[in-house]
């Protein structure tokens, strides 16, 4: 007999809404615009962007002009209304979870949140600190990011890091691996995988010899968790990242009955 647990209720769930498109795409992933210029640059497996990345269905929405340069600059903040727009336009749709795909979003961390009433995590920088309450004494968080030079202390104190942090989390620009700041940062030419994961993972590794007491490491852009294996063998550390964050909560909104032996 076919099993759809919420189906024979007298009554359907809060969260399923009227008249859908479509439904069971739990996810609402804000998107920056594409930045123009030559070259090929899929969404990876693993990227954000990608929805094979994920283990339900994910519904995507674009923010209009919202591109590399205007979100790491002061016109970022003029697209706040644009992109409240587009997470209460995911909730219409149905999703039951707002992040998104860049994590320099959670600059609209607490507009959006303000504004929807479905949980929202825009950044994985938000594990940062979890992630510092449960290290080990004397270790430290490598915090990864695209660009340390845009990351702002307002953006920090979205995420919920506290200065009092700053001795246990260490943050990590990628802003000088000429590789990942070609393809990421400045975009051009064709993604060339090898080269940035190379790229990255030679990066990591410096931090890590500067900073032998890293006991984890949190990568904050959309575009690494592809790497995350490369980086954990490289470094022998548990790596945390976007997919981290998501899939925790996919995992809350989809339990299942356990199943065992008494």
């Amino acid at each position: 007999m076919t099993d759809f647990p919420h189906i024979q209720q007298k009554r359907w769930p809060s969260w399923v809404r009227p008249r859908l498109a479509f439904h069971g795409a739990p996810v609402g992933i804000l998107m920056l615009d594409r930045m123009p210029g030559p070259g090929l640059r899929p969404y990876i497996p693993g990227d954000t962007g990608n929805a094979t990345t994920w283990s339900v269905p994910v519904r995507y929405k674009t923010v209009p002009e919202l591109n590399n340069t205007c979100i790491f600059g002061a016109a970022g903040e003029e697209k706040t209304s644009a992109v409240v727009a587009a997470a209460k336009e995911l909730v219409r749709e149905g999703a039951r979870v707002i992040t998104a795909g860049c994590g320099y979003f959670i600059r609209y961390q607490e507009a959006v949140r303000a504004a929807v009433d479905v949980p929202v995590f825009l950044s994985s920088l938000v594990l940062t600190p979890f992630l510092e309450q449960v290290l080990p004494q004397g270790k430290a968080l490598g915090v990864v990011v695209a660009s340390k030079a845009v990351l702002s202390q307002d953006m920090l104190k979205a995420a919920g890091v506290r200065p009092d942090m700053s001795d246990r989390v260490v943050v990590f620009g990628l802003d000088d691996a000429p590789v990942f700041a070609g393809f990421f940062l400045e975009p051009y030419g064709d993604l060339d995988v090898d080269a940035v994961q190379a790229d990255v993972v030679k990066a990591i590794l410096t931090l890590q010899k500067d900073r032998p007491d890293l006991g984890m490491i949190l990568l904050e852009c959309g575009g690494l968790p592809p790497y995350a294996a490369a980086i954990q063998e490289a470094t022998d550390l548990p790596v945390f990242d976007y997919t981290s964050m998501v899939e925790f909560f996919v995992d809350g909104l989809t339990r299942k009955p356990f199943k065992g032996l008494l």
